[in-house]
Order: structure tokens, then C-alpha cells, then sequence
């Protein structure tokens, strides 16, 4: 019986060829696209997984106080982690991670070659056992048992040394410290929050052998006993607040623990979120409710295509009803064929997701392997969809037909109830609401993208390339290589820095004058050279600092922001020239110039206080060299400076960047989202319109007699094309009236993570309304003008 079903189910796909096709195309790619999303949505829910205490394992966060608006800090002072392994019983091992000189740049020299490394860290050597670290040469136990010991991983072992063992070889890091290498481990997976290249031991230096309370600059890392509860040992990690820290200092308010596996994709809240590899729960949510979206919409497409054929093999369902077939065996019949249609289609869907493959990498910026895509638990999701697709796609015609009279059957009268007729129509209503709400979506995002990109930061990142100096021990060699750029064709200005907006700067308190516990909380950065017109800031009072100080003299100069000239109590930035404040820098600290406020961070966050200062003697040593350039030929500038660099420092590796790219960082999750949400809201469209497709074909079939006597009796066209479109105009309609609100509400509350964001555009409704009207309208227009064109007699004929 079961092998006859199912010849009848292929017999009839095969005499409805067409649809059958299109069935098969729209499911494949429905398919195709809702694998490739689940396959991205799994990869991000996979970070931090794979490790074997990863249950156990936490991060150590904190909130700060009102003075820096109780924001959430992924970096701690060093002092954090041994406190809470000395006095908390539940804390089995802590791990401290720093990057080195805080921005874990740096240049290493081995076997007489150069290279630059971006991934450096300072840590404890209980990271190795906590996270489960593989050595391919020496071990976890001796990695930092001598000093100056330093481990490498695999891939710069490969990059470094070639073939050879790279146990006991030295490098040389920065022209200042020479290492012997004690390891070599295993990579940390790309699906880790761990970027770390090269580790040295923090013991090793000032930044762990000086434990304090002040500088927050330490990732910090605890693994706790079985059954530990964490909200428990986080009550106990605040309370060493004030056992260590005077009331006047305590600037930290309370501690928390964030799960390893929230480290990828719940960290958006935090300053300092220790990788680069960020990623964002909003976005794989929104990843898998496209997915199941695109599902559904194909079941309904399928259940539209479906039934607009109904009556086409109406009489053989009758005539088998009449011979005795019962409803259930109806209702097999088209479960069979819905099953084998969804089974050639995700047979064709896997194959276009092979092939789209490389192009959805590029659109996600992540990496999916084919490996990944053919995995087994994609199979097994693949065929959870074909018995979803089989179980929702065919439970409609089947129902339908297997409920329809015998005798209707038989006369070719197939008549719709009013509750099927509602259901078809609300189910082209749900299509099209979802379509609209992603229109609108694709048109804020790109808005608010766009938005960001146009922006005045108060400062210019353009034409602006960023070069490493850390290396450079002499200020006589620095001036030289100074003097050397400034000389090239092409250069503006430069400047030499701590750091560059928004990286690495460090923060200290400005206070009013004869005030001394409260405080504001600004960033600050040493700086030496042209620091107005190299950024391109705006001045709005006073000068840019000086450039070359008396030896004696041990004042500090700064330049400051609105945000401060405001907190000191001046209300005309000209007044703040000249005046002299206590800082921590130095007694005598003097204002020199005021610019204007300059988003030095995200566009998602407030502008806060920044400064600029010059001394003899900083605090912070100076990291960067900022060159405003401004050529039509920037790859041979780059090739000049880089062989002036190489001249006057032979053993150091050359490195650059492009400040503006940098800032493009701040909104990779943001962009990622929008392409993401552009690119599959275009298919879904489509998707979409395959079901108005089937729609319009089955109001076709079902009025086909009555557009033939309105063709006898002299209607046009025109007429019949309007008659058959009218009805759905109104569907879509509808379908923008339940869509606003919708995508009102979705999206303001997206723009809500912005600090300076655009206006929720009104007309944006009207775009989206107009542009899926069109849409409907050629769908529609083609299946009715096609109906208005058949002969009279084709259509009046019964049999």
C-alpha cells in the first residue's frame, strides 16, 4: 500500500512538473539559507566550550561608582585575583592576564629576523592548567619556572623558527628584554576568547610583582570548587573591598562573575572586553529567528503552492475516495509527496549551501568550514526540518482535500471555506508583515550606519597612519625618525603619543581646585609633538602644547575638553587658559588649550573628559607616532617611511595602521548585524513572493470560469488584471498596518544602544509600504495577466 502511495505521490509531482520544480527551488533555498544561519548561530554559541573546566571557570568583573557612572569593567587591578584565592575557600585557582605595556603590541627579534607581534601577554602560570593548555615542547609545570622564561605558540613557533625546536632559542622583545623560550602550545582554538601569541611571565616583571588596588589594567580569571555557588563568592569577593581599600580610593563598588561561556556574547556592557573576538547574543538571536522564519515561510509557501494545484488532480482524489480510500490514506498521499519534496530540497539545499559557502563567510566576517556546515548535528537538524517541512507543509492540503466531498471532487468544484479563505489570506499577511518589518529594519540600520561613518568626531581619522615606537629607548633617535618623515613629500604633521583615541589610554582623576575627594574621571595621554593639527582636533581656546620644555622645568602642560573646562567651572573655555590645577601628574599643572569635545570612543557612548598632556617626566611613556599625510599615492608614502624606519632601525620589525580603520572596530557587531539582516531580508522578500506566486495562481485557477464569461461579455484586460489584484493590494495593505508598530518598537529599541543616534525616520513606513506593494504587484500582476490573456474557450470548456 505505502509503495503505491508513494508512486502515486511521484506520479503526481511529475505531471505537475512546473510546480513541483518551483516547490523544490523555493524549499532549497529556504533551506540552504536556514542551514548556513544555524551553522553561524552554533559556531557563536560554541566559544569557550571546549574547555574541560569551562563549567567551573569565571571571569572577575566590576562595577565602578557613580564617578564613573557605575560602568561594568572587564579589567581589574593585579591585586584582585591573589586576594581572593588567599581568603575565599572556594576560589581553587585565579589567573591573571595583562597585555603587554597595555596594548599587547610588540616587536620580536629572533635568528636575525624581525616580526611583529600583536598578541602579547604578561599571566600567571596557572592560566596553562586552567584552560587546558596542550604544550608540544616542555610543559605547563616548568613553563615559568626560570626567570626571563617566555612561551610561544605553535603557529609563531612556525613563524619564527620554521622546523626547527624552538625550546631554550632566545628572543628579543621591544630592543629590551632578551627571553628563553620554556614552551610551546597548542593554539588556543579560533572558537576561544583567547587571542594570546607569545606569554611572559607577570612575575617577572613590576606589573606582578607590585600588587595594588589602584591600576585597573588585569583580566582576571578564577576557577571555583564543585558546587561553588558564584553569586556566594562574588558577595565575598566585594566584601574584600573594604578589608583592602581605604574608603577615600575605593572607586570599585562590587564584584561579579561572568561565565566563561557568557565571555563571547554577553560582554557588550563592558569597558575593555579583553579580544577582539566580540561577539553579540542580539545577533545570533536575531541569526536563529531568521532561520526559523525562512522555515516557516517556506511551509507556507509550500501549503500555497500545494493547494493553487488542487484541482487539477481533484478527481483523482475523488475517484479514490469513491472507491473506498479512507481520509487518512488521503491525508498519507500528500504527506508522501510533501516528503519527497522536502527531501530533494534539502538534498539541494546542502549543495547550495556548499557553494554559497565563501560568500556567506564574507557577509557574516566569520569563517565556516565545509566541515562545520556537514557536521551531524547539522544533519540531524536537517532532518528535523524535513519532518517539520513535511509535518506543517503537507497538513494543509492534506486536510483540505481529504475534507472536500466526493462528489466536488468529481465536478471539479472546489470551493474554499470561509475559515480556508482566511487562513490562506493570513497567511500571505504573515509573509509580508515579516518582509516590511526587515524592509524597515534594513533602512534604519543602514541609516544609523551611515549615520556613524558621516559623523564629525571632533576630530579627523582620515589620512592619519599609526606607527608602534615602543621599541624606541631614545629620545634622540625618536626625534631623528621625526625629522626624517617630516621631511617626506606628502607629510602634514606628527605626532608622537601614548596612544590614539580610544586605545590604551590611561585614567586619572582631575579635581576642582581645594577639593580633593571628589573628582572627575578622565582618560589621558602623554603626548609630544603636534597634537592639534595631526588629529585634526578643534581648538576652540588658547594653544596646542608645547613642544620643547626647558630641562628643568618640571611643570605638566595639558590640553584639555569641554567636558573638563565645564566639570572646573568655566563657562567660557577662554577663561580656562592659563589656570593651574593640582593633578596626579604633577603639583603645577597648567592649562594651555581647550578643544572641543571628540568622541574618543564608540558613538555608543557618552563623551567623556579627555586629555592631552606634555612633561619632561610622564608617567606613561610614549607608545605610538601619529602622521597626518596627505598624498594621492599613500602605498609608496607608506614604502618611504617604512625604509627610512628600516634604516635608522635595522632590528626592529616595521608595523602600521590606519587610524580610521581602527575606529571601524568599535561597530563590527553592528555591522555584521546589518549585513546580515540586508542580505537575508532581500531573500526572504523573494522567498515570499514565491508564496504570493502560489496565491495569485490558485485565485487564478478558481476563478478561471468566471474570467472567461467576463472575456465573452467584453471585459478587458486591464479589467480582469485589476480584479484579480485588487484583493491583494489589500492584503498588503494590512500587512504595513500591522507592520509598523512592529518594526517601531523593534528597532527604536535597537537605536537605544546608541549615544548619538538618528531620528526613527517616518517615512521609512512609506518605503517599505511602496516597495513590497511593487514587489506584489509584478508577482501578482504576472499570474493575473496571464489568467486575462487565456482563450475564452480553454476556460469555459469542461473537459
Amino acid at each position: 500500500m505505502l509503495k503505491n502511495y508513494i508512486k502515486i505521490a511521484w506520479r503526481s509531482l511529475w505531471k505537475n512538473r512546473f510546480f513541483s520544480m518551483l516547490n523544490i527551488f523555493g524549499l532549497a533555498i529556504s533551506l540552504a539559507i536556514a542551514i548556513l544561519l544555524i551553522t553561524y548561530g552554533r559556531q557563536e554559541l560554541s566559544y569557550n566550550g571546549q574547555f574541560k573546566k569551562e563549567a567551573d571557570i569565571y571571569r572577575v568583573i566590576m562595577q565602578a561608582n557613580a564617578e564613573y557612572n557605575h560602568e561594568k569593567w572587564s579589567n581589574l587591578p593585579n591585586a584582585v585575583g591573589p586576594a581572593m584565592q588567599s581568603d575565599i575557600p572556594e576560589v581553587n585557582t585565579t589567573a591573571r592576564l595583562v597585555r603587554l605595556d597595555f596594548t599587547g603590541f610588540g616587536s620580536i627579534r629572533a635568528n636575525d629576523h624581525n616580526f611583529i607581534e600583536k598578541n602579547i601577554y604578561l599571566t600567571d602560570s596557572s592560566l596553562f592548567n586552567l584552560f587546558d593548555v596542550e604544550f608540544t615542547e616542555g610543559n605547563s609545570l616548568t613553563a615559568f619556572s626560570t626567570p626571563n622564561s617566555v612561551v610561544i605558540s605553535s603557529s609563531k613557533k612556525d613563524k619564527i623558527f620554521g622546523k626547527e625546536p624552538a625550546l631554550n632559542q632566545k628572543i628579543i622583545i621591544n630592543q629590551r628584554d632578551t627571553l628563553n623560550i620554556s614552551g610551546v602550545f597548542q593554539d588556543f582554538p579560533v572558537n576561544s576568547s583567547f587571542e594570546g601569541d607569545i606569554f611572559l611571565n607577570i612575575l617577572d616583571s613590576w606589573m606582578g610583582k607590585n600588587v595594588h588596588w589602584s591600576n585597573a589594567s588585569y583580566f582576571t580569571f578564577c576557577l571555583l570548587n564543585k558546587h561553588a555557588d558564584p553569586t556566594i563568592i562574588a558577595e565575598k569577593a566585594t566584601a574584600l573591598i573594604d578589608k583592602y581599600v581605604p574608603k577615600e580610593n575605593q572607586y570599585l563598588t562590587q564584584f561579579h562573575l561572568q561565565p566563561l561561556s557568557h565571555v563571547y556574547l554577553n560582554s557588550q556592557d563592558l569597558r575593555d572586553n579583553m579580544s577582539t573576538r566580540k561577539g553579540n547574543m542580539k545577533t545570533v538571536n536575531t541569526v536563529f529567528f531568521l532561520s526559523f522564519l525562512i522555515i516557516l515561510i517556506a511551509c507556507i509557501n509550500y501549503m500555497n503552492l500545494a493547494t493553487a494545484r488542487s484541482q487539477k488532480n481533484g478527481k483523482e482524489v475523488g475517484i479514490n475516495k469513491v472507491l473506498g480510500a479512507h481520509r487518512n490514506q488521503i491525508k498519507l498521499r500528500f504527506y508522501l509527496e510533501t516528503g519527497i519534496i522536502a527531501f530533494f530540497s534539502i538534498m539541494f539545499g546542502l549543495l547550495l549551501a556548499i557553494i554559497a559557502l565563501p560568500s556567506f563567510s564574507h557577509v557574516i566576517g566569520s569563517d565556516i568550514t565545509i566541515a562545520n556546515l556537514l557536521s551531524m548535528a547539522n544533519i540531524g537538524i536537517s532532518l528535523a526540518i524535513w519532518f517539520i517541512i513535511t509535518l506543517l507543509g503537507g497538513s494543509y492540503p492534506a486536510f483540505v482535500m481529504a475534507n472536500i466531498p466526493s462528489l466536488s471532487l468529481m465536478k471539479n468544484s472546489i470551493t474554499q471555506s470561509k475559515i480556508a479563505q482566511y487562513l490562506r489570506n493570513g497567511l500571505v499577511i504573515f509573509q509580508f508583515t515579516c518582509s516590511i518589518v526587515l524592509i524597515i529594519g534594513v533602512i534604519i540600520i543602514s541609516l544609523q550606519m551611515h549615520h556613524i561613518s558621516e559623523k564629525d568626531l571632533g576630530y579627523q581619522p582620515t589620512n592619519i597612519v599609526t606607527m608602534p615606537i615602543r621599541y624606541i629607548t631614545s629620545m634622540d633617535k625618536l626625534k631623528n625618525l621625526n625629522e626624517s618623515i617630516q621631511s617626506l613629500t606628502g607629510t602634514q604633521s606628527i605626532a608622537t603619543l601614548q596612544t590614539f583615541p580610544g586605545f590604551g589610554e590611561s585614567g586619572k582623576k582631575i579635581h576642582r581646585p581645594g577639593e580633593t575627594k571628589e573628582g572627575l574621571p578622565v582618560n589621558t595621554s602623554s603626548s609630544l609633538g603636534a597634537v592639534v593639527p595631526t588629529l585634526g582636533l578643534h581648538l576652540i581656546a588658547g594653544k596646542d602644547l608645547p613642544n620643547d620644555l626647558a630641562p628643568t622645568d618640571s611643570s605638566c602642560y595639558m590640553l584639555i575638553n569641554e567636558v573638563i573646562a565645564s566639570y572646573l567651572g568655566y563657562t567660557n573655555p577662554n577663561e580656562a587658559v592659563g589656570q593651574i590645577i593640582p593633578t596626579e601628574l604633577s603639583p603645577r599643572t597648567t592649562i594651555v588649550g581647550v578643544v572641543r569635545n571628540f568622541n574618543f570612543q564608540s558613538l555608543k557612548d557618552a563623551v567623556g573628559g579627555y586629555m592631552y598632556y606634555r612633561t619632561n617626566s610622564p608617567n606613561e611613556s610614549y607608545r605610538y607616532l601619529l602622521i597626518r599625510y596627505d598624498t594621492q599615492s599613500v602605498p609608496s608614502y607608506i614604502a618611504q617611511i617604512q625604509q627610512l624606519f628600516n634604516q635608522q632601525f635595522p632590528e626592529v620589525a616595521f608595523d602600521y595602521q590606519f587610524l580610521d580603520e581602527h575606529i571601524q572596530k568599535y561597530y563590527t557587531a553592528e555591522n555584521r548585524t546589518n549585513h546580515i539582516i540586508s542580505t537575508f531580508s532581500v531573500l526572504t522578500i523573494f522567498i515570499a513572493c514565491l508564496g504570493l506566486f502560489g496565491l495569485a495562481a490558485f485565485t487564478a485557477e478558481q476563478r478561471k470560469k468566471e474570467i472567461g464569461v467576463r472575456k465573452v461579455l467584453g471585459s478587458s484586460s486591464f479589467k480582469i488584471v485589476q480584479l484579480l489584484s485588487t484583493k491583494f493590494i489589500g492584503l498588503i495593505i494590512l500587512s504595513l498596518l500591522i507592520a509598523t508598530p512592529i518594526a517601531w518598537w523593534i528597532f527604536s529599541h535597537w537605536l537605544q544602544d546608541f549615544n548619538d543616534k538618528i531620528t526613527f525616520p517616518l517615512w521609512s513606513f512609506a518605503v517599505a509600504g511602496v516597495f513590497a506593494l511593487s514587489i506584489a504587484l509584478i508577482t501578482v500582476g504576472y499570474q493575473a495577466l496571464k489568467a486575462a490573456l487565456i482563450n475564452p474557450v480553454e476556460s469555459l470548456r469542461d473537459e
